[in-house]
């Protein structure tokens, strides 16, 4: 496994974060579209996992140490550059998201990169989110509505995460 980046892997890099953090800018619209009609849980279920698509993403195209949380987070740097609604604030979740997200592949060694790793990288990012939503926009849940607005959004970036790997399966 090669730690070291080549250009084209920073190239890469550059391409994934300028356009996940549009799409990450632009995903607070029908965030709070579904959340009008459906309420919380249900923006929960089918916005989340979009602001976790990046790290497995830039891991499975890059398959190097570091990837996830990289991508994600310039991602994030991106979308906080971006005048949405989440601010400064996107930076902050973005590198927990990585972070997160770059564990799944820390914790086989680098060893795989498949649909499996993919989906489990976007699925855990949600705790992160989740516990970030308490501590920065004072979000207080009882218990149950906390585990399962949890649940649902490593619902969500579970599916997104197979998403990203399967755009990144395209791209070969």
């Amino acid at each position: 496994m090669k730690f070291n980046y080549t250009t084209v892997d920073l190239a890469i890099l550059a391409v994934v974060a300028a356009l996940f953090g549009a799409v990450f800018a632009f995903a607070w619209t029908p965030y709070y579209a579904i959340k009008a009609i459906g309420g919380k849980p249900a923006a929960v279920l089918l916005t989340y996992g979009i602001w976790y698509m990046a790290a497995p993403l830039t891991a499975t195209l890059l398959k190097k140490p570091g990837s996830a949380v990289l991508g994600e987070t310039l991602a994030g740097l991106v979308e906080s550059l971006i005048p949405q609604i989440g601010g400064s604030s996107s930076l902050i979740y973005a590198f927990f998201q990585g972070l997160f997200s770059e564990a799944v592949y820390a914790l086989g060694k680098y060893r795989s990169f498949g649909s499996l790793q993919a989906v489990l990288a976007g699925a855990v990012p949600a705790i992160p989110s989740i516990l970030l939503d308490i501590f920065i926009w004072k979000s207080i849940y009882p218990l149950e509505v906390f585990t399962i607005l949890t649940v649902l959004a490593m619902a969500s970036g579970a599916i997104y995460g197979f998403i990203a790997y399967k755009i990144a399966e395209r791209t070969r």
